[in-house]
């Protein structure tokens, strides 16, 4: 069980999450069309606004328990630990592929810290990491939960190549807007990806379970 006072911490963290979250995608639909002029419904294919709005939402779910815990005493369940973990997994796959392939492809500055991007590539992310590793020590996460964290990250893939490889851009599908299909190497993209899901998962679960052994003791 959190203390208080990290719990206090979490919750704060949670809905500065949600409320910055949803303040940028409605912003999207009020003339802000970012450093790169795209159109507010096309937003959501992108994985940028789809994972931040999935950690955002598990955010939500933790905060609902972590306020009936400041309330009531009624501890946090293990699945709203879990929601995090999936939802902060997908932000962290956010993070990692702007910092390490789109940042240094294309405009590093405009990518990582331009407009909507200083959160929704950045510091949202940041926050869900180090909030689900250092302060939400409540629950240890399974090497079971590996694999549903990667299910995110694994569906979007799979839309992605049915909508810029098969369907194609010609035939109303997308353009390759991330490059994973440069050379034609989709394939190579799409596991690298998946392996690169898995290994942060592994490495927030890690971080995570040593700091919920250290808090008890």
């Amino acid at each position: 069980m959190l203390s208080q006072k990290k719990t206090v911490i979490s919750l704060i963290l949670n809905l500065l999450i949600v409320v910055v979250t949803i303040g940028v995608v409605i912003s999207y639909f009020c003339g802000n069309d970012g450093e790169y002029h795209i159109p507010p419904s096309f937003r959501f294919n992108l994985f940028t606004t789809d994972s931040n709005i999935l950690c955002a939402l598990t955010a939500l779910i933790l905060a609902f328990f972590e306020v009936r815990f400041l309330r009531t005493g009624k501890a946090v369940p293990t699945i709203a630990i879990l929601l995090k973990f999936v939802g902060t997994t997908a932000v962290a796959v956010t993070f990692a592929v702007v910092v390490l392939f789109l940042g240094p492809t294309t405009d590093f500055i405009s990518m990582v810290f331009g407009g909507t991007s200083l959160y929704m590539h950045f510091a949202g992310p940041l926050i869900g990491m180090i909030s689900f590793c250092f302060v939400e020590t409540i629950h240890p996460v399974s090497k079971k939960m590996l694999l549903p964290a990667v299910i995110p990250t694994a569906i979007y893939g799979i839309v992605y190549i049915i909508m810029v490889i098969l369907i194609g851009s010609e035939r109303g599908g997308w353009i390759d807007f991330y490059g994973f299909n440069m050379g034609g190497f989709w394939y190579l993209s799409g596991m690298a990806i998946v392996l690169l899901t898995l290994a942060l998962a592994a490495v927030m679960r890690l971080i995570h379970n040593k700091c919920v052994r250290a808090a008890a003791g």
